[in-house]
């Protein structure tokens, strides 16, 4: 796969792993450039990739301030 390869928003939703209707959400607001090809939206995978990556690092954040929470409560008795 190409990184200019055009995606749907089902297809990128897919790649994501989340409804197609927040991939259209973020479109419509602007957080995910598309462009009109006839009269369907596409992305680039280059663009979906770039957003997954950033989702990602988002999770691994959370998931370790997570952790680190847990960690406290147990060795403070919190």
């Amino acid at each position: 796969m190409s990184d200019e390869q055009e995606l749907t928003p089902v297809q990128a939703a897919e790649i994501l792993r989340i409804a197609p209707s927040l991939v259209m959400h973020w479109m419509d607001v602007g957080d995910l450039p598309y462009r009109d090809i006839g009269t369907r939206r596409c992305t680039t995978m280059q663009t979906v990739l770039a957003l997954k990556a950033t989702l990602d690092e988002r999770q691994n954040a959370l998931e370790a301030l997570a952790e680190e929470t847990e960690d406290l409560m147990r060795n403070y008795e919190l």
